[in-house]
């Protein structure tokens, strides 16, 4: 062969190779030979901890059976409810005959009136708690004390312990025994009793429990007071979730207003606007607690007296002089007495016609109302003559008097029991909720379901907080008392800490707080106290951490730092960036849960030359993640590095970060990037990030994948286009997509939407897309600068984490006006009538079903943590870190609402428009599920989440919880395991509190537990915890404790149930709560 022949073959193959590593390196198929080598390595340094998965048969029997024997379904009754209007914008309403009553007055049946004296005091909405406490509340309360001493058959109620516990702090001694025995004589009554009135679509069931025990802990011992009834008046809609909590608390009867008023319509058409409220659930009845709805549009006397608000205006006696007031009430005379009395008789009988038992409750109040007290008198007096008239006409047969609820309930059923003879004189029997709801003109309240999401994300973070720093109070006690060391003080310190964190979270729950429908100030108020509460706990995560590793032996100074801090009310949480030296830093991890946890753990450093000790001090496999200081540039200052951690229940682990001269190949595994839609990517050349070269123009997809599954891209948008499973091969479309509505009228409390979603972020700007690449896990960032960063995460390692997709949305829309920004989903998913399911706080699933008679805003409802769609072969579950509002506007679609941005004001009280806008990421988890056999949709209005939902959505909502030091010291360098056992996967540690008197003295620990139910018809791979595991008893899961004393409690630990066996194998029914009260 010639030589110009063999130099032809040379060039010929030279380029042929080079176009090949070309093409390979550009179309993303580079694989790093560390990435391949720690595949290998990764079940020797994790070894496989086995549990038993076998399926718990009654939790499948309980899949197919329970079912509430209710008469009414809320599911039911919003999709048979017309929702037609009067010409005034009021919703059509049954009414009340003219000639009624029909009888001859001799045959007239009696009728008993409790009218109830009543305040409603926000806790901050269009001024600050502390504004509304110093200008009206204290005065409403000093008011009521002595009012109700001069008129001794004059009654009140009261429902937020937050402002009772701010006054009573003032009151001298002598005052408080007066106040004491006004509750003996059942003149005052403390309705409700938690910390706040809270709202009830965005909170999470685990806050309100907290406040409700905040409340009735309070309220028991400065007042000796056990509340009975709930009177929750004002929140926009009702959630099922609480009618069980109030009872599980020891009441037995509750108040709401706030319900559509068409709903309300069709519940008096079917003269059931009182009910035993049951879950759907329960098929025994053991959660019936007996609701009563007030008819009308509001609370205020203008609404409560009977259906002619016009007439009602007339008993409105309040008059102070310069003050507005809608009022037509003139003061009770001998000239004008039979007249007006005649008028509110009509009434008070008309009203009587919606209700069974011939009691009617008339609540005589409003917004900061007594605050005057001339009020007291006016009222009490002109009342006074009314009652007196009335109960005097015996041909009137009514008998009118001041009472409480706890009056209210007594008699109406006593009515009941005398009514043996009647048909239908039982109370009927409701399931269901109250979302979504509309006051007048066909206006929805579903804009505050996400109005203010940075606000929402900013108290579930302080409440997973709350719940590590109480258990490791709790857990630092018990072991102080077991290494007979001093309590007290810590007590005293750590308790002082906590009593603020959640008393400032149960403030935030209330119905104006959490709901971002206060004015911009008093938001600038809220967040300043919870941030207080974030710092308070972090202190006290701080010290006990340091004291319990240290077993009491260092104290001070305090060498651990949170890995996580917020720096300034109205900024996003910050990692911090660790130093690593030669010396080594430790990294110690808290497991908030009481179950095994497997996870990536993911920290920010200051160099990419380390290694990783786990807490055997061995060297396990870490990856290292780029961190970007602009869009296209890497940082040679900060990277990530990210590890897998096993963590015991409870258990507090260390683990080491060393600086090393040289790089470990062996051990620590850069990350390959990738850029699409640019040209640029800039990386320091001392850096070892494997690349590929940046694609301008990229038509093919972008792929992510794992052993389980692959996500396919849109190469453009960067929007997830199809889930693959690998198994079957079995694709899911997601259609993931950014739109926004534009408002018409939308206000922090109403979304109203002028037209149909458009794209949001799409027109001239095309996002850069990032994506890195490596054995733990894979991300992919999309850039719609500067509104919106979105990031989907895909884990390799553990099982458990590498079934589900992480998205995280950093959003920030200033800029955009009269924007509300979904993320949408258009799935190929069939699910039934286009039905799905949300969660109610947290605690269980709910069906909805989008009504398309209606507009677009009446199908939203709120998601507090999960919503999901499901047809006979699969679910598509998404979970989320923070609450939101959400729809399913078409079959196979979901959309969560993220934020909203309004320019109006939308007449609903508050006064001003939704501006100040800040940055937040919002947090989800995205979980596809195959069934283990096709299966029918059940009827059922309710659902279970699968045992794989649940424990993702505990990694989401129970975070663990990172400190570090500098400080090296061998001292630390121990595992704390505080649990002899762990909990099966089911079951949940609600709460692990120390209480405390009102001294902030020891008082015992709450032990709340909750069995979720779950679904047995999806797999069960990769849990880290026992499906069937009954065996477990509270001592051996406290073994290491010293238990004095168990007893079974309610929920807010005010009456006893059972003194328990501490080795009886723990049992709980599906979907209950178990309280205990220990003492150590």
């Amino acid at each position: 062969m010639k030589f110009w022949q063999r130099l032809v073959i040379l060039c010929s193959s030279a380029f042929i190779t080079l176009t090949v590593l070309y093409y390979y390196t550009d179309d993303g198929l580079y694989e790093n030979p560390h990435i391949n080598h720690a595949r290998l390595v990764e079940p020797n340094y994790w070894p496989v901890k086995h549990f038993s998965l076998e399926q718990d048969a009654s939790m499948c029997h309980f899949q197919q059976t329970a079912k509430s024997s209710s008469n009414i379904s809320t599911f039911d009754v919003y999709q048979q409810t017309d929702f037609n209007l009067h010409p005034d914008g009021s919703y059509e309403m049954p009414t009340v005959p003219p000639d009624f009553p029909r009888r001859v007055d001799h045959d007239l049946e009696h009728l008993e009136v409790i009218v109830v004296p009543h305040s409603h005091n926000d806790p901050g909405w269009r001024k600050t708690v502390d504004e509304y406490y110093v200008d009206q509340t204290k005065h409403i309360l000093t008011n009521m004390v002595n009012k109700l001493t001069d008129y001794p058959n004059m009654t009140f109620i009261w429902a937020e312990t937050v402002y009772f516990s701010m006054w009573w702090n003032e009151l001298e001694d002598a005052v408080k025994v007066h106040v004491r025995r006004l509750v003996r004589r059942g003149q005052l009554e403390i309705v409700l009793g938690g910390w706040v009135m809270p709202d009830e679509a965005s909170t999470h069931y685990v806050s309100v429990i907290d406040q409700l025990l905040e409340g009735h802990q309070w309220m028991w011992e400065n007042l000796g007071v056990k509340p009975e009834n709930s009177w929750s008046i004002d929140p926009f809609g009702y959630s099922g979730t609480m009618p069980y909590l109030w009872k599980k608390a020891g009441m037995e009867n509750m108040v709401i207003q706030r319900v559509h008023q068409a709903i309300k319509g069709s519940l008096i058409s079917k003269n059931s606007l009182e009910f035993m409220w049951r879950q759907y659930w329960d098929t025994k009845g053991s959660s019936d607690i007996l609701c009563h709805v007030m008819p009308y549009m509001l609370y205020s006397i203008k609404y409560t007296c009977g259906p002619n608000r016009f007439i009602c205006l007339l008993f409105d006696f309040r008059q102070v002089p310069n003050e507005f007031s809608e009022s037509r009430a003139k003061g009770i005379t001998s000239d004008n007495l039979e007249k007006q009395a005649k008028y509110l008789y009509e009434q008070y009988r008309k009203k009587s016609y919606l209700y069974k038992y011939n009691t009617i409750l008339v609540p005589l109040g409003d917004d900061f109302r007594f605050d005057y007290e001339v009020e007291w008198d006016q009222q009490y007096t002109n009342y006074g003559k009314l009652m007196n008239y009335m109960n005097n006409r015996r041909d009137w047969n009514i008998n009118v008097r001041f009472g409480t609820l706890k009056d209210y309930f007594d008699h109406m059923k006593e009515q009941k029991n005398k009514m043996f003879f009647k048909k239908n004189k039982d109370l009927p029997v409701l399931s269901g909720d109250f979302f979504p709801y509309s006051d007048r003109n066909n206006e929805y309240w579903t804009g505050y379901y996400t109005t203010r999401p940075f606000d929402k994300k900013f108290s579930r973070d302080v409440q997973n907080h709350i719940q590590a720093a109480d258990t490791l109070n709790t857990v630092a006690y018990a072991y102080f008392k077991k290494w007979r060391m001093p309590t007290r003080d810590h007590y005293f310190k750590y308790a002082t800490f906590l009593q603020q964190a959640r008393r400032s979270l149960g403030l935030f729950l209330h119905h104006d707080a959490i709901t971002g429908t206060s004015k911009e100030y008093v938001v600038v108020d809220y967040e300043t106290q919870l941030l207080q509460a974030y710092n308070a706990t972090q202190s006290v995560m701080q010290m006990t951490i340091q004291s319990l590793l240290s077993q009491g032996k260092v104290e001070t100074p305090l060498v651990f730092r949170p890995e996580t801090v917020r720096r300034n009310f109205n900024e996003q949480p910050r990692k911090q960036n660790i130093e690593v030296g030669e010396e080594g830093s430790r990294v110690v991890l808290f497991n908030p849960l009481a179950q095994y946890r497997r996870e990536v753990i993911h920290l920010h450093v200051n160099t990419d030359h380390l290694i990783v000790k786990n807490d055997k001090l061995h060297v396990i496999p870490c990856q290292i993640n780029p961190i970007w200081d602009d869009s296209l540039i890497v940082s040679n200052m900060k990277f990530e590095v990210v590890f897998i951690a096993e963590l015991a229940p409870f258990s507090i682990t260390p683990f080491m970060l060393f600086k090393t001269d040289e790089f470990d190949r062996d051990n620590v595994f850069p990350a390959k990037i990738s850029v699409y839609n640019t040209e640029t990517l800039i990386v320091p050349p001392e850096l070892r990030f494997p690349q590929a070269r940046p694609k301008k123009d990229n038509t093919n997809p972008i792929v992510m994948e794992n052993e389980n599954i692959k996500l396919v891209f849109e190469p453009t948008r960067g929007g997830l286009q199809y889930i693959i499973e690998k198994a079957t091969g079995n694709k899911t479309d997601i259609g993931l997509e950014f739109l926004a509505y534009k408002s018409q009228g939308s206000g922090a409390y109403l979304f109203y939407p002028s037209s149909e979603a458009k794209p949001a972020f799409y027109i001239n700007n095309i996002p850069v897309i990032r994506v890195i690449e490596g054995p733990l896990m894979s991300r992919l960032e999309v850039l719609f600068q500067p509104y919106l960063q979105h990031s989907v995460q895909l884990y390799s390692h553990p099982e458990l984490q590498a079934t589900g997709v992480r998205i995280a949305n950093t959003i920030n829309i200033k800029l955009l006006k009269e924007k509300e920004i979904i993320m949408r989903m258009k799935t190929d998913i069939h699910n039934k009538d286009s039905s799905y399911y949300t969660d109610q706080n947290g605690f269980q699933m709910i069906k909805r079903k989008t009504n398309k008679n209606v507009r677009i805003e009446a199908n939203y409802y709120p998601m507090t943590s999960t919503a999901f769609l499901e047809d006979e072969h699969r679910r598509l579950t998404l979970h989320s870190s923070q609450s939101h509002g959400v729809a399913a506007l078409e079959s196979g679609w979901l959309e969560v609402m993220l934020d909203r941005q309004t320019i109006y004001d939308d007449n609903r009280g508050l006064q001003e428009s939704i501006e100040d806008i800040k940055e937040v990421t919002l947090d989800f988890l995205l979980l596809l599920e195959k069934r283990n056999h096709i299966s029918k949709q059940p009827d059922a209005h309710y659902a279970l989440p699968s045992l794989l939902s649940i424990s993702l959505n505990d990694i989401l909502q129970q975070p663990v919880i990172i400190y570090f030091s500098l400080v090296d010291s061998d001292i630390f360098q121990r595992t704390l395991l505080p649990l002899g056992a762990a909990l099966p996967c089911d079951t949940t540690v609600v709460s692990f509190r120390s209480l405390s008197t009102a001294n902030l003295a020891y008082n015992g620990t709450s032990l709340i537990l909750h069995r979720r139910g779950y679904n047995c018809d999806f797999p069960a791979r990769g849990l880290q915890c026992a499906v069937t595991d009954r065996s477990v008893s509270l001592a051996s899961l406290l073994k290491d404790f010293p238990v004095g004393s168990l007893r079974e409690t309610t929920l807010t630990h005010l009456y006893d149930k059972a003194t328990v066996d501490l080795h009886s194998p723990l049992e709980l029914s599906p979907m209950e709560i178990v309280t205990y009260h220990i003492r150590w």
